[in-house]
């Protein structure tokens, strides 16, 4: 698969789910054409943070997660689901070892689509909140 069809379907994916998202925030909140426009401005505006917010914090995390400093949690519930889940693989594992294993495999690289897609949702959360205010 070509580097540019890649960058398209995760655009895609990001934009189709935050899409759902944005459905279901409206038809949760009874959006409709009845409503008065200060009304609609603010359900429009909740239903594109939501998403928005929600891809920002989702790179935020990825983020924190390259500099390793997950690195201890993620140890301790590996460890604890080795011993509490039945049937899952019991290997003892040092923490040392671990660490290791994890710098081996690098770092998560590619994860700058959910910036931009959930700024762009987050741009058009506040044009509806402008109007919102306008319509207040």
């Amino acid at each position: 698969m070509s580097r540019a069809v890649r960058i398209a379907l995760k655009y895609g994916l990001a934009l189709s789910i935050g899409a759902l998202m944005v459905w279901s925030v409206l038809s949760q909140n009874g959006y409709g054409p009845d409503l008065p426009a200060a009304e609609r401005d603010r359900i429009l505006c909740d239903a594109f943070t939501i998403p928005g917010v929600l891809m920002i914090m989702l790179g935020c995390l990825v983020l924190v997660s390259n500099t390793g400093a997950l690195r201890g949690l993620t140890y301790t519930l590996r460890h604890l689901a080795s011993r509490l889940v039945p049937g899952m693989s019991h290997r003892e594992e040092r923490y040392y070892d671990y660490i290791q294993r994890m710098e081996a495999r690098g770092r998560t690289k590619g994860f700058a689509f959910l910036f931009v897609t959930g700024g762009a949702f987050m741009a058009v959360a506040l044009v509806f909140f402008a109007l919102f205010y306008r319509n207040f």
